[in-house]
């Protein structure tokens, strides 16, 4: 006999910490508690912090040194951020904000209230405050609102030399990759990538090892642009340019991977209805009001659909066997036009797809829903004349559901599209949108193909 396999020795670990935290927190041992948290990586921390009460959070919190209360507070659950913002003085919040990379500093500024946020600002350092605001005045999802302000930057005519000794007098907060170099206008001209420009002998002049050709995004660009750019060209980090194209951050790896997963929420969201900002952190009010409108549609388009069946009373009256098809008529088809729906708007969001090829996909869909339907139209078929011993009732749910398949795909490939060139966000066109109107022609086409055999 196999021996059951125990915990993995990470939850293991994991529940020993929190166990003794408590424990730390129940004896009143704040000096023991913030030598145990200084050995704990503060990531590993800002996951814990969902097992305990709102009390404990804040002791938490306020036992951990500035730097690593800095990672927690960016790391943590929105809700437990929010918690923390309302709850933690002024005075700690400020300091904590000016050891945090001033775009993360940024996002948290954003969460605090109207009230306490010019409160905030003002107990920060004058020079992080700055960076915050100026991050926080630009458009939301914008490439500046995730970007640092911070960067090595050095003149094409200074040697290696000289440039190694201005950059030992820098402080950046996070890691460097590239040097950027710029004109006496702080216009971008190119950049050394920092293993380049350790290894280049004395004497060399910047310029004759600086890479022209380099890629960099308006600060006023969407981030998921950023995004698919240092996807495309494996970018470790990617520089930031003004209007005028000035260099003004830049953009690093542990950023865009935010951004992507920000993305794939927002999108999941919207493809289920509900909104991306929906955390946990608002009212259940909120949370109902958001919601409501998709199942007020998706309402509205079923009272069409029972419409389209109550036309066509006559045909169901001759053959009521064709009511017990119709469940399956709108499922099938709004599944099917989800799904292809769903591989337009993935190709839309890593940039795999234009208007170009538009006509390309709709073929190669086309040529797929083909033989979906052709499959599901032969066993929906079978099973008809099994269940229902009425051949006539076989051929029209068969040819019906090959019909409903094969425009479902192509109302799933279109309609994202459409979305798209109106500016209207496509992944919203994979939800209800998509199900309601397949639901709606969906019971149409079968029950116009139903009456054309019977009536």
């Amino acid at each position: 006999m196999r021996k059951r396999k125990g915990k993995s020795k990470e939850i293991q670990i994991f529940e020993e910490r929190v166990g003794r935290i408590k424990n730390f927190l129940e004896s009143g041992l704040d000096k023991e508690l913030a030598f145990f948290l200084e050995k704990i990586e503060p990531e590993d921390v800002a996951e814990m912090l969902a097992d305990f009460s709102t009390r404990e959070k804040l002791k938490i919190f306020n036992s951990l040194s500035l730097e690593n209360a800095a990672v927690v507070l960016d790391d943590t659950d929105p809700q437990t951020r929010l918690m923390l913002l309302q709850k933690i003085d002024a005075d700690k919040l400020a300091e904590v904000l000016d050891e945090m990379p001033v775009d993360e500093a940024a996002d948290v500024v954003e969460e605090a209230s109207e009230e306490t946020r010019g409160g905030i600002l003002d107990l920060m350092e004058e020079k992080d405050a700055e960076e915050v605001e100026e991050i926080l005045s630009y458009p939301p999802d914008s490439a500046a609102r995730v970007m640092n302000p911070e960067f090595i930057f050095v003149k094409e005519n200074n040697d290696v030399e000289d440039a190694v000794k201005y950059i030992r007098g820098q402080e950046v907060g996070e890691d460097v990759f590239y040097i950027y170099v710029v004109d006496e206008k702080m216009k971008l001209r190119g950049a050394v990538p920092i293993r380049k420009f350790l290894t280049s002998p004395d004497g060399t002049v910047i310029k004759d090892i600086m890479e022209r050709d380099i890629h960099s995004i308006p600060a006023r660009a969407d981030q998921e642009k950023a995004a698919l750019i240092m996807k495309k060209y494996d970018l470790f980090s990617l520089p930031v340019v003004d209007d005028d194209g000035s260099l003004v951050g830049r953009i690093t790896v542990d950023d865009i991977i935010d951004v992507m997963d920000e993305e794939h929420a927002e999108d999941i969201s919207r493809m289920t209805g509900t909104i991306e900002e929906e955390q946990g952190t608002e009212t259940t009010l909120q949370a109902a009001k958001n919601r409501l409108p998709w199942l007020i549609a998706c309402m509205l388009g079923s009272i069409v659909t029972g419409l389209v069946i109550q036309s066509y009373e006559i045909t169901l009256a001759e053959t009521i066997a064709l009511v017990s098809f119709i469940p399956v008529i709108t499922a099938t088809g709004g599944n099917s036009g989800v799904q292809a729906s769903t591989v337009v708007v993935r190709g839309i969001a890593l940039g795999q797809m234009s208007y170009l090829h538009i006509f390309e996909e709709v073929w190669r869909q086309f040529k797929i829903a083909l033989g979906l339907g052709v499959v599901c139209g032969a066993v929906l078929t079978v099973l008809a004349n099994i269940w229902m011993k009425n051949s006539m009732v076989g051929i029209i749910v068969g040819l019906s559901i090959f019909v409903v398949v094969v425009w479902s795909n192509f109302v799933g490939v279109v309609t994202p599209m459409i979305f798209k060139r109106f500016r209207i966000d496509p992944a919203i066109a994979s939800g209800p949108f998509i199900t309601t109107l397949n639901d709606v022609i969906g019971v149409a086409i079968y029950l116009g193909i139903a009456t054309f055999f019977l009536v």
